[in-house]
């Protein structure tokens, strides 16, 4: 089943009062199934009646039916002090409680009511669409990137760590996202990863040729949470034809002197060359980075002859502030290689963070 079938039509309502036992159900099944999965995120002792009815009184509640049967649920508010804290701005929509029922997961009922609630944003004229997720769930991260939305920060609420999510306008040409790099994607980076010159050219000397599964393994461990991870490792993606095409890291993330490196840089579909991809994958590093991240230095590295690649990180506010002369060795030949950088307050006056080019 898919939300394609002419009888199988999502309609997605507010509820009423009467309602309230029907939403508390779609919660509880939902935190069944995470402690069975393992997942600490909700406990069924936490949705007791009495918050499930604060949520009509200080909330909007949805349901969504498929095919005229409730198959999920979600909820809307104004603001969310609790968990944007300081960027809590109540020009926003923000959404919580996303529950599909067991039944009609695998069916896109989620990324349906994603759609409506952005929609819903819109016609009420607000900036846009907010959620949150918590940091340890990547999959689950993973999805909602795959939908545009894009990270914010991390937040501590309750004594969990929250990451905060914010949707994207809508696409137009050549506009990608950046999703996390899972082992959906080794396949497609070995496929890119090119001969030993080219992969020494686009991820440095810490990987030998040929690239291996077993490589990317050990480069995913323990990546991906904002608040403790040394890298973020990241997938870029063209947002309208959902196509991979590139590949970008920031890595040696050091939060007690506030700085990164951006890593693995690479456009690595040929089609996708030449159409401004590889300045956007750099500015939306910057922005998670120095927005996101609250770093204050970000360097990287470019092998001297690779003279198109350094022109790029130049105009993106990249700075040379040395040359290591022989510093990488490569099939008996020594190359050079170009270090640089970029702080924060050249990033906030620099043109190019305030672009409209979303990355």
């Amino acid at each position: 089943m898919n939300l394609s079938d002419t009888n199988k039509a999502v309609h997605i309502r507010r509820a009423g009062l009467e309602e309230q036992e029907i939403v508390r159900h779609f919660l509880i099944e939902a935190a069944d199934w995470m402690e069975a999965k393992g997942i600490g995120q909700w406990r069924r002792a936490l949705f007791t009646p009495e918050l499930i009815h604060s949520y009509f009184v200080e909330r909007e509640v949805y349901i969504a039916e498929v095919a005229g049967e409730p198959a999920g649920m979600f909820t809307l508010q104004k603001e969310d002090a609790d968990y944007w804290q300081h960027l809590n701005d109540e020009q926003y929509i923000y959404l919580h409680r996303l529950t599909v029922s067991p039944r009609f997961r695998s069916i896109g009922l989620g990324a349906a009511m994603l759609d409506w609630a952005e929609q819903y944003a819109e016609r009420q004229g607000n900036k846009g669409l907010r959620l949150d997720c918590m940091s340890d769930l990547l999959p689950l991260n993973r999805f909602y990137q795959q939908h545009d939305f894009r990270y914010m920060a991390t937040h501590e609420v309750s004594g969990k760590l929250a990451n905060l999510y914010e949707k994207l306008p809508r696409a137009h040409d050549h506009e990608l996202r950046l999703q996390y790099f899972t082992d959906r994607d080794y396949k497609q980076l070995i496929k890119w990863s090119g001969d030993a010159e080219f992969l020494l050219q686009w991820s440095g000397p810490q990987w030998r040729h040929p690239l291996q599964e077993s490589d990317l393994d050990t480069y995913v461990q323990d990546a991906n949470h904002p608040l403790y991870s040394d890298r973020l490792i990241y997938t870029a993606v063209e947002r309208i034809s959902n196509k991979v095409i590139g590949h970008i890291a920031l890595t040696r993330i050091d939060r007690d002197n506030r700085s990164a490196r951006i890593s693995r840089v690479l456009v690595g579909a040929h089609e996708a060359r030449g159409k401004g991809y590889g300045r956007q994958m750099i500015r939306e590093a910057l922005r998670i980075g120095f927005d996101a991240l609250g770093m204050h230095r970000i360097t990287l590295g470019v092998l001297d002859y690779n003279l198109q690649a350094k022109s790029l990180y130049e105009s993106t506010g990249f700075q040379q502030e040395g040359y290591m002369r022989d510093a990488v060795k490569h099939n008996n030949q020594y190359y050079s290689l170009y270090e640089m950088s970029i702080l924060e307050e050249e990033w906030r006056v620099h043109p190019f963070s305030k672009t409209t080019e979303n990355g």
